[in-house]
């Protein structure tokens, strides 16, 4: 029963020293590297993602094949500035500036 109890407050402990630096700006250098990591895993850069969110973000139609076509077109404008596509590089530099 004494363990868990310590467990639980160091717990919270970690929680709440966490929180105090993210609400004071101290973990936002950390949180770009790490969102840099997340979308290199998925094969993605910031300009290739903020475009395909942004495409596919709000459904004009409750039509399906007209949901499809939008979410096909998200993927490919997305994908001509992700890796590997046409516009690599042009992504690249726009991530840099995100």
């Amino acid at each position: 029963m004494g363990n868990e109890i310590l467990l639980s407050a160091i717990f919270a402990f970690i929680l709440v020293a966490l929180g105090a630096a993210w609400v004071g700006g101290y973990l936002d250098k950390y949180q770009s590297v790490a969102q840099d990591h997340a979308l290199n895993a998925m094969g993605e850069n910031k300009a290739s993602y903020g475009l395909k969110s942004t495409l596919k973000g709000e459904r004009l139609t409750d039509d399906k094949d007209l949901n499809d076509l939008q979410d096909d077109t998200a993927d490919t404008a997305g994908g001509l500035v992700g890796k590997g596509g046409l516009g690599e590089d042009i992504g690249a530099g726009l991530s840099k500036g995100l």
